[in-house]
């Protein structure tokens, strides 16, 4: 009689809910099964989205309007199942200022759902043919008097076990290449001065690591000089990212740039002007209407061509994606730049490199995305060489090119995807160099961050005999760098670099690492003395 009962419960269709809104709720999450991370992922706004999901789960048992619920049950999962696989693939805490960014960008963030769908794995869409076999729109199981949903629970189950079991660290895929010249190429680590009327042109490649750049091939530079050098941005994220090279303020505490009159007006294009009458530009091929860009670059720049200016003119020539477009339309601005006039600061921000990985010369989207991301990226090098023999050609001053990334970009390692919630070299350690094009001198500074990148090159602008000595000129010898990081508009990571180290701590396990710049020799911390004052230091600090 029992074993009938049991039997009667499991093929309930009311009880089938319950125990897959409890595996649900209590299993699907990222990480490791352990209390710590459990809290984590079930935060306020989470518990919320739960208790509505339990509320739409009791009017459906009690069968009250049972079609209406159903349909609403049904709608509602499969949003709380998006929401908890966004969590999953990005390993990040979904909570009210995720949600209100979402909202506020719905416009511009629609374009990244199928990029985000292909993330997913089988644990991912498997609660969803649950849910088609509690609808059973067909009737096709109802018809014939089936009922294999417990089965499949127990399979979901499975799978988020497995799921934990995993080791979900992937190698790095991007492989090197053989460079076509400069394998011999000089590398100075130091330099003590720029003339103040010499071009400076600074291309900021998007979502590019220092790895990923290291074995692509140039005619004039050898990236592979990148290889013992570090470059860290404090925020992995493209607006915050730009706003810190302009003005040296990381703001991590905040999502959108934060600016002020006086932050304007001492913003590394501003002071070039005031100072050194440098007639200033930005050709940006994504758009600055974004995130409070636009707020802020058209107020420091003399002139800013972004996506929605270049489009336009560019109407029928250039080809255009999500985020971005055709970088190559950069080569048809720089053709109308007058290199024998005043000085020049031309700041050139590229985005075929970000998500879904733009070519204008692979147009297979069915390519692996590392794949897409590599391709883009030669495309980018190509450019840059064009850009380079372009200015040797047309320019008799010197021209000092800087070449970095705004962030890098995750590919599967530690089981991080894309960017914004990872701390870990690949999204934070990008490429930064400086070359002479006239000159045909490369220089690499050992260490450094892009919220010195403004104080050094005000330094190195300056005389000699007037210059302070200042230990924020990462191509100086007696340079340190204390740096705090953050993961974007969510608490999953802080992070801190000093001493030659760098550590990171997980929110969601409440564990703090010790490892070297290179992300080697990893260790946990277990003096609490010494992870409460590391950790005081990611809190309180602030950024110089």
């Amino acid at each position: 009689m029992k074993l009938n009962n049991l039997k009667l419960i499991l093929n309930s269709s009311k009880y089938q809910w319950i125990l897959f809104y409890l595996i649900l709720y209590s299993f699907h999450f990222p990480g490791e099964f352990t209390w710590s991370g459990w809290i984590y992922y079930h935060g306020v706004f989470q518990q919320i989205l739960f208790i509505i999901g339990v509320l739409l789960i009791i009017l459906n048992v009690l069968q009250l309007n049972s079609r209406i619920n159903k349909f609403f049950l049904i709608i509602y999962m499969v949003s709380l199942l998006h929401a908890l696989n966004y969590q999953w693939v990005y390993q990040t805490q979904l909570n009210f200022h995720l949600f209100e960014y979402a909202v506020q960008n719905f416009g511009i963030l629609w374009k990244e759902f199928f990029p985000f769908l292909h993330e997913w794995s089988m644990v991912h869409y498997f609660p969803f043919l649950i849910l088609i076999l509690f609808y059973d729109p067909f009737l096709v199981f109802t018809r014939y008097r089936v009922n294999p949903t417990f089965l499949l629970l127990i399979v979901y189950l499975l799978l988020l076990f497995q799921s934990k079991l995993n080791d979900q660290t992937l190698p790095s895929i991007h492989q090197k290449q053989n460079q076509k010249q400069n394998r011999n190429q000089n590398v100075n680590r130091f330099i003590n001065h720029i003339p103040n009327d010499s071009h400076i042109v600074m291309i900021v490649l998007e979502g590019v690591s220092r790895k990923h750049l290291i074995g692509v091939s140039s005619n004039y530079i050898n990236f592979s000089s990148l290889e013992n050098s570090h470059f860290y941005i404090p925020m992995p994220h493209t607006s915050k990212s730009l706003f810190t090279w302009m003005t040296g303020e990381s703001q991590i505490n905040s999502s959108r740039i934060q600016s002020t009159k006086q932050i304007e007006g001492e913003s590394l294009p501003f002071l070039l002007k005031q100072k050194y009458f440098y007639e200033t530009k930005m050709i940006y091929t994504q758009s600055i209407y974004f995130e409070g860009m636009n707020l802020f670059f058209p107020n420091v720049f003399q002139e800013v061509q972004d996506k929605t200016v270049l489009e336009k003119k560019f109407d029928t020539q250039k080809k255009y994606f999500s985020w971005g477009m055709d970088d190559r339309v950069v080569i048809s601005e720089f053709k109308h730049l007058n290199f024998d006039s005043q000085p020049l600061l031309i700041v050139v921000g590229l985005s075929q490199t970000h998500s879904p990985y733009f070519t204008h010369s692979h147009q297979d989207v069915a390519l692996p995305k590392v794949l897409r991301h590599t391709k883009a990226l030669e495309e980018n090098i190509e450019l840059i060489d064009e850009l380079i023999s372009y200015i040797k050609t047309n320019s008799k001053k010197e021209t000092f090119l800087f070449i970095t990334a705004d962030h890098g970009e995750s590919f599967g390692e530690g089981g991080a995807h894309a960017h914004n919630y990872s701390l870990y070299n690949q999204e934070i350690d990008v490429p930064f160099l400086m070359y002479k094009i006239q000159s045909n001198e490369l220089l690499i500074p050992k260490l450094g961050s892009s919220i010195h990148f403004k104080q050094t090159l005000l330094d190195l602008l300056q005389k000699e005999s007037h210059r302070k000595e200042n230990s924020q000129n990462f191509f100086s010898s007696n340079y340190q760098l204390e740096l705090v990081l953050k993961t974007w508009n969510s608490e999953i990571q802080r992070g801190l670099v000093l001493d030659q180290k760098k550590y990171i701590f997980h929110t969601d396990k409440d564990t703090l690492y010790e490892m070297d710049l290179d992300d080697k020799n990893r260790k946990i911390i277990l003096d609490s003395k010494l992870k409460e004052q590391l950790l005081k230091k990611m809190y309180e600090h602030m950024q110089n």
